[in-house]
């Protein structure tokens, strides 16, 4: 029976280890000496579960029901702990993924250690190791599966769900409170076998648990959204900000340019034969200035001058097809985002190449059966992206950046079209398609 009791303190840290580590893993980085810091945290959280048999000896005790409510308690909380010392976690964030990790194990504990080894197969319980390996294989299924299940909307979450906040952490701390209470109640209820609840109690406590992961899972998933709306709203705002301030600069130089030809026409009429390379040469770059490609749309304009001057500079080339397609239909502050977040990202990747030959952007813009393609192909040598995933912006500060692609996506979807990409043929193909004349949702 010693090795009985030891293993029910053992087993209760190892679950609950194992189903944080399914939050934890895919939401936040491990710290630097990660594979030194996780081994030893988890020896010590799981031996310090063993404290109960020298601190609970007296059952008899009138404070040892209220004890060993207060014991459990601080077991499940200090599995915060563990994430606060592995990983790059706050201490709200730790927390609120430990209550979560604390709902799948009692949804554990009262399926495989209530139903199946007190009710279905009470025997199982006299054979510890097998009753030990069903338990350990039952928490690796359980750990995949609420891996499997949370960790698109935890990585985006970015690692940050929560403010880190006092007023954030007492509330948290109230609701694990009332949650405890209301899993020690039905617990309770079903070791007493309370004729209301009776053998039905641990399905009770086990579907408020799911109840309460699913209401986890909606409110992660409704913070990343609302969180990626907010950052691509500001986005568009500073687009239609940088839009108004190419525009004053391309104006700015086409009237130079203009200038600058007068004073050359007046150079050439002088006949100063040494200054005839000069003259070339200065036409030249005029020449380059008036030919840039021009459209009946100034906002097209003014990206495709900015974005062309841009990779004139860094040694890019830049290739351009604009047939005769009417985008009158997007908002300027709209077209500039999407035509600019797409030639930017172009160019962010193409600057990494190492060839210079490698270093070429091209852009067609077109109008077929209805619809208007952009289109925007530049070399890729990385790995294959899968379908569905969005590539992971490549500066350092990824929080705040890696929304170029998302807001090309919301507002095609807001002019009710789509895009896409895809990674063949060493190449980085970027489709985006809106019907012809379309307007944005409301």
């Amino acid at each position: 029976m010693t090795a009985a009791y030891v293993f029910e303190e053992l087993r209760l840290p190892l679950e609950m280890l194992a189903c944080l580590l399914a939050f934890l893993v895919p939401f936040a980085p491990g710290k630097k000496d990660f594979l030194k810091r996780a081994p030893v945290s988890a020896l010590l959280y799981v031996l310090s579960s063993l404290l109960y048999f020298p601190i609970f000896l007296e059952k008899d005790h009138p404070r040892f029901q209220f004890l060993t409510v207060f014991w459990y308690c601080a077991l499940f909380l200090s599995a915060s702990l563990f994430a606060r010392a592995c990983f790059v976690i706050s201490r709200c964030d730790a927390l609120c993924l430990t209550i979560a990790a604390c709902l799948g194990q009692n949804i554990l504990y009262c399926s495989y250690h209530c139903c199946a080894a007190r009710i279905l197969f009470p025997a199982l319980r006299s054979h510890p190791v097998l009753y030990a390996a069903g338990a350990l294989l039952l928490t690796a299924l359980l750990a995949l599966l609420l891996y499997r299940l949370f960790q698109a909307p935890l990585r985006e979450a970015g690692g940050r769900i929560l403010s880190d906040s006092p007023q954030t952490l007492r509330t948290l701390l109230v609701l694990f409170a009332l949650i405890m209470i209301c899993l020690f109640f039905y617990q309770g209820a079903f070791e007493r076998r309370v004729s209301i609840f009776d053998t039905m109690a641990w399905m009770s406590g086990e579907l408020v648990c799911v109840f309460l992961l699913i209401i986890f899972y909606s409110t992660v998933n409704g913070i990343v959204r609302v969180r990626e709306k907010t950052a691509l709203e500001n986005m568009l705002r500073s687009s239609e900000r940088c839009y108004e301030m190419s525009r004053e600069h391309i104006a700015i130089i086409n009237r130079k340019c203009h200038d600058l030809k007068h004073q050359l026409r007046a150079l050439e009429r002088a006949g100063e034969e040494d200054r005839a390379e000069y003259i070339r040469e200065a036409r030249e770059s005029v020449d380059f200035y008036q030919t840039l490609v021009y459209t009946g749309n100034e906002a097209l304009n003014t990206i495709l001058a900015e974005k062309g001057l841009f990779c004139r500079e860094k040694g890019i080339l830049f290739r351009c097809s604009v047939d005769e397609a009417d985008l009158s239909f997007i908002r300027l502050p709209d077209l500039y985002a999407i035509l600019g977040n797409a030639i930017d990202n172009a160019i962010e990747y193409v600057q990494t190449l190492e060839d210079p030959a490698m270093r070429a952007i091209s852009m067609r813009i077109e109008k077929k059966k209805g619809f208007i393609g952009i289109q925007v192909i530049n070399p890729y040598a990385g790995a294959e992206i899968p379908a569905g995933d969005l590539p992971q912006t490549r500066k350092a500060d990824a929080e705040n950046h890696g929304f170029g692609m998302k807001s090309i996506r919301y507002l095609a979807e807001k002019y009710g079209g789509f895009m896409e990409f895809s990674t063949a043929d060493g190449l980085f193909t970027l489709q985006i398609l809106l019907p012809a004349g379309g307007r944005p949702e409301a």
